[in-house]
């Protein structure tokens, strides 16, 4: 197709370059359209592959249950008729009872109650879809012959199982269970709201529903166990400190009763004896030895706290602390920050061993405070014991001055004192033990199933709408990475852009393919007494002078146009050549219509075959040439007497023999070409060589110097940018005869695809009523 704009026409009109980074739209607009095919091509398979996938994939069904971790409404009831305290306190972490939930504790328990190690229902393997049967079968093959070789290698028969590896294989059962159990199951929070949702997925629905109830009847289960496991401690601890309260209050009424007996004192009134200053101090002391106990059991229980390192202690010993309360609050966060980082990180993540160190730091606060407090409790002890020491010191000289027996009735109420404190004591402990019993025998707790789990009704997975969309998408995906590859992997000229830009020459514009022209032959008619020889060609090399009004010729007239300009408007015959890169772009072709074209237009032209190792304009007339170019070369024969003319054409053709000759090049540079193109120069108006193309030979850089310039043919979706940029490069004489480039083979409908609307295909249809191909 002719170019009609010229260079001052398109730097006047042409939109301004856009910015590198900037996407060309009307490109990639282009790219999908010349590959719209592909592109549908990857969205089927994907689709393909997708329900290949959904109809191979065990379908999976998920049930739900909720249980709500709040104070309910009828466990506060219970707790105020009955007075037993909750197992829980209110203000506990959500985030850690998810944690629990998901725990290998809690997993384990579900395995164990509903014995879903020996459930084959729950354990049989799942069914990933086609593309993970293939995977997996290979992977099978793999192992399976990994294991065939060590079993060639073992030694010696399988021992028989004893109790204790049945156990550990029921206990890894277990665990496999459990860890099943735990990738199936999810927990999360409903928003604004103390309830938890807990999810199974299984490949059967009442498997689903069975195990979601499990896991929240395994949690209320666990937080009872827990709620157990605290008041059996405390029991002991209440027993153990009561029965040692028993055993002192039995010896210290022995020694009273053994005091009054030595002393006379059976039956006597001892409150009638005392003065008042004497009952005062008494009462006093009373008091003071009842502070220096509670001290004295305080200071115990803490120096056990901080030898035992009970954080849990810490935070309940301490808990109307306000340091300390801030600290336990803080603790707890990065507890349930540390085990979700353990979870999903693992322990040994640098994230994970910070949040490790901040907890043992928080730790060594929280000790740091309790030690403070039992430093504190030590000093309370001190200055109790001394104000016991001073009140007996004080009761003594009293006693003194009373006289023998008013000591004697004083120590005799000390007895009776101490008898009475420890009495109280032990009642104490023993109410406080028969409490802890109560609510170890009513155990209660703050969780309770809301929704239990039903079967559910269709599956949740796969998600056959999602899976089809993401199968076309990964198809259109893939099919575009193959297109980008290819788009740039591909090298060829395609467009003016590439002419013009890649190449540095000048663009004169595209030669449609000939199409529906025979190859044959025209007939020959030598009429008598001419002079010249006449020789045939086929349709297709004078095809622009049978249709001089195609675009074809239209081209063709441009690069005359350019020629003339190039040339200028002198006496002497212009001789050009043409020449492409590789055979087969049609070079030979395009010089045929050029001179036949001249030729046709009234102009005497000679087509020389220069191309001497493939002369393929010699061997299109279908005819063997005794004589040729090389005969003239080598001075045995006149160009004149080698000289055909074309039949229907005003065109000399200059043939070639089918001699094989090993110094091509030296001939087309002689002195023997020199003379030669000298002499047509004054016979002709156009002196045309077709030459060798550029890349197999060197001959055509031979004869560069001896012509007026070059017509550049291009294949188009053919000739290979780089090596014709490389070809360029490697002799600058090239690119500086060349006049300009025809891109041939060209395909309208295909380059449609190349295009924009700034680029003169666009108009396409507006140029067409000027040509008349047909």
């Amino acid at each position: 197709m002719n170019r009609l704009n010229s260079d001052g026409f398109k730097a006047q009109d042409a939109k301004p370059d856009r910015a590198d980074d900037e996407i060309d739209l009307s490109k990639l607009f282009a790219l999908i359209r010349r590959n719209w095919h592909i592109f549908v091509l990857g969205g089927l398979v994907g689709l393909l592959l997708a329900v290949a996938q959904v109809a191979t994939t065990t379908r999976l069904y998920t049930a739900h249950v909720e249980i709500n971790t709040f104070r309910s409404a009828d466990v506060e009831t219970f707790q105020d008729f009955t007075g037993v305290a909750g197992s829980r306190n209110m203000s506990f972490d959500f985030d850690t009872e998810i944690e629990v939930l998901r725990s290998e504790k809690i997993a384990e328990r579900v395995a164990r109650n509903l014995r879903l190690h020996e459930d084959a229902g729950f354990n049989a393997p799942r069914s990933a879809g086609v593309l993970s049967r293939i995977s997996g079968a290979v992977t099978g093959q793999l192992m399976g012959l990994v294991r065939s070789v060590r079993a060639g290698f073992s030694t010696g028969g399988p021992a028989p199982p004893s109790p204790e590896s049945l156990h550990d294989a029921e206990q890894r059962a277990i665990e496999n269970a459990a860890r099943r159990l735990r990738g199936g199951m999810s927990v999360t929070p409903v928003r604004n709201s103390w309830v938890l949702r807990i999810s199974y997925t299984s490949p059967s629905r009442n498997v689903a529903a069975r195990v979601a109830n499990g896991i929240a009847e395994a949690y209320i289960e666990d937080q009872l166990a827990s709620t157990d496991e605290a008041s059996q401690r405390a029991i002991e601890w209440l027993q153990t400190r009561r029965d040692e309260l028993r055993v002192q209050l039995e010896q210290i009424m022995d020694i009273a009763d053994r005091f009054r007996e030595e002393n006379n004192l059976l039956g006597v009134d001892v409150n009638q004896l005392a003065d008042a200053e004497l009952e005062r101090l008494s009462q006093n002391l009373i008091t003071a030895r009842a502070e220096l106990v509670e001290l004295e059991a305080r200071d115990r229980r803490l120096t056990e706290i901080v030898m035992n390192e009970d954080t849990s202690a810490v935070v309940r010993e301490t808990a109307t602390q306000g340091i300390t309360s801030g600290l336990r609050a803080r603790y707890l966060d990065v507890l349930s920050s540390y085990n979700t980082l353990a979870a999903s990180l693992g322990d040994d993540h640098a994230q994970t061993q910070r949040r490790f160190r901040e907890l043992e730091e928080i730790e060594t606060l929280m000790f740091e405070e309790i030690r403070r407090s039992a430093q504190l409790v030590r000093d309370d002890l001190r200055a109790a014991r001394e104000r016991v020491r001073s009140l007996e010191a004080a009761q003594a000289r009293v006693g003194e001055r009373v006289g023998a027996d008013q000591a004697t009735i004083m120590q005799l109420r000390d007895l009776e004192r101490d008898i009475e404190t420890v009495r109280n004591l032990h009642a104490s402990f023993q109410q406080r033990h028969q409490e802890a019993t109560q609510r170890q025998q009513i155990p209660v707790s703050n969780a309770r199933i809301l929704n239990r789990a039903q079967p559910p009704g269709g599956p949740s997975y796969p998600n056959t709408q999602r899976m089809l969309a993401l199968g076309g998408l990964l198809g259109f995906l893939v099919a575009g990475g193959f297109v980008a590859f290819r788009e740039w992997r591909d090298d060829r000229v395609r467009s003016e852009e590439h002419v013009r830009e890649d190449l540095g020459l000048e663009y004169l514009g595209s030669l449609s393919v000939i199409k529906g022209l025979a190859h044959t032959l025209r007939g020959v008619s030598n009429p008598a007494g001419e002079r010249a020889k006449v020789v045939p060609f086929p349709e297709m090399l004078t095809f622009a002078a049978d249709k001089p009004l195609s675009s074809y010729a239209e081209t063709l007239r441009t690069g005359k146009i350019s020629l003339t300009l190039r040339h200028g408007q002198t006496t002497r015959a212009p001789k050009v050549g043409f020449v492409s890169c590789f055979p087969g772009e049609g070079k030979t072709t395009t010089a045929a219509n050029f001179a036949s074209l001249m030729a046709q237009q009234g102009a005497k032209v000679i087509l020389i075959d220069g191309d001497i190792r493939n002369p393929g304009l010699s061997r299109a007339t279908g005819k063997t040439f005794d004589t040729g170019l090389v005969d003239v070369l080598l001075g045995e024969a006149k160009w004149q007497d080698v000289c055909n003319l074309i039949e229907g054409t005003e065109v000399h053709l200059l043939p070639n023999t089918k001699t094989r000759v090993a110094h091509t090049s030296e001939l087309l540079g002689s002195k023997g070409m020199i003379a030669l193109l000298e002499e047509l120069d004054q016979v002709y108006d156009y002196v045309i060589v077709d030459l060798p193309p550029l890349g197999p030979v060197v001959d055509a850089r031979a004869i560069l110097d001896k012509l007026d310039g070059l017509f550049f043919v291009l294949k188009w979706g053919g000739t290979n940018r780089d090596i014709a940029r490389r070809i360029l490069r490697m002799d600058p004489r090239v690119r500086d005869k060349c006049v300009g480039a025809f891109m041939n083979f060209f395909d309208p409908k295909k380059a449609r695809a190349y295009g924009n609307y700034h680029n003169y295909r666009y108009y396409r249809s507006y140029y067409n009523r000027y040509y008349h191909d047909n």
